[in-house]
């Protein structure tokens, strides 16, 4: 996310906030992709950005998990029901050991179980349980690793997407153009590899945005799904890099898309869940079509029954 556009005004936030839940900002699923499908506000949600909400969301089937900026909580609530627009209920917190710098994005795998999670540095790739155990799966050296690599305004905050297909992960530093694409197993050096047939790829987001970057990567299907902070589009490429097309957000409020995670279970219709960057919403949006993004990395997990929770 950047940072810099953040309202700076505490009480013009507040009255953001409090504007979005009282107004039923959220509508029962329509017939359209981007659509709002629910909204749910953290509890730990507060007006003042010190309190540094992650930019990132994961669904395992039954719960939606986030964590504090380079947090060190892996915090869990209900999926809301569709159509609402309310604080998240059922709120359960297990403290996350094992990750030096925190934890900044997770992601969700369904055959594991478990979330593949970006450290607060940029650079370390965890399998982190529920229970909040973080297991270092490899770091990504940031010369070797990232051919081409520009950084953003955030050049620590990095998006990743688990890919079940192939077994892979999408790594997508924020406010850049490329996503590169890592195996899930470290090379005898301990350091990211780069699938060779894909290693990355650009976007292009300029002609819908008027700027260009990416927020967010979710994946679930033969698609990727990207994001944009400040652009009222998603949009949708194929691995190799092509744009397939973009897809109004339908969503008049103030707001920042960031980290996007799928989820073909909770509604009627299939939706992303998108986690703002400004404050402490988390909200669904329909997806184009069935199967574009199935939860948990896709590749047959959608339907699939979750193992017991590892949270207390």
């Amino acid at each position: 996310m950047i940072r810099f556009q953040r309202r700076p005004v505490l009480a013009t936030l507040a009255v953001a906030l409090t504007l979005l839940l009282t107004a039923g900002g959220a509508h029962p699923a329509a017939a359209a992709p981007g659509d709002l499908v629910a909204d749910v506000l953290v509890p730990e949600a507060d007006p003042v950005w010190t309190r540094g909400l992650a930019p990132s969301v994961a669904f395992d089937g039954h719960y939606l998990y986030y964590l504090d900026y380079a947090g060190s909580v892996l915090h869990r609530i209900d999926v809301p029901p569709a159509g609402s627009a309310i604080t998240g209920t059922g709120h359960v917190d297990a403290p996350v050991a094992g990750a030096p710098t925190g934890i900044m994005t997770i992601a969700y795998d369904a055959g594991r179980d478990l979330f593949w999670a970006v450290g607060g540095d940029g650079l370390s790739v965890y399998r982190l349980s529920k229970n909040g155990m973080a297991t270092l799966a490899f770091r990504v050296d940031p010369v070797d690793d990232r051919p081409g690599f520009q950084a953003g305004p955030a050049p620590t905050e990095v998006k990743i997407a688990y890919d079940r297909a192939d077994d892979t992960l999408w790594y997508a530093p924020d406010a850049t153009t490329r996503v590169y694409h890592y195996g899930t197993s470290a090379d005898v050096f301990g350091s990211a590899v780069l699938v060779s047939t894909s290693p990355y790829f650009d976007v292009n987001v300029t002609a819908q945005c008027g700027y260009n970057q990416t927020s967010g990567v979710a994946v679930g299907g033969a698609n990727l799904f990207i994001s944009v902070a400040g652009c009222p589009y998603y949009f949708e490429y194929t691995k190799n890099g092509a744009q397939v097309a973009s897809y109004a957000i339908n969503f008049a409020g103030q707001q920042s898309t960031q980290d996007v995670e799928c989820d073909d279970l909770s509604y009627a219709v299939p939706v992303f869940w998108i986690k703002d960057g400004y404050d402490g919403h988390i909200r669904a949006f329909e997806q184009p079509r069935s199967g574009a993004c199935i939860y948990g990395g896709g590749a047959g997990s959608g339907g699939v029954t979750v193992p017991p929770l590892g949270l207390p």
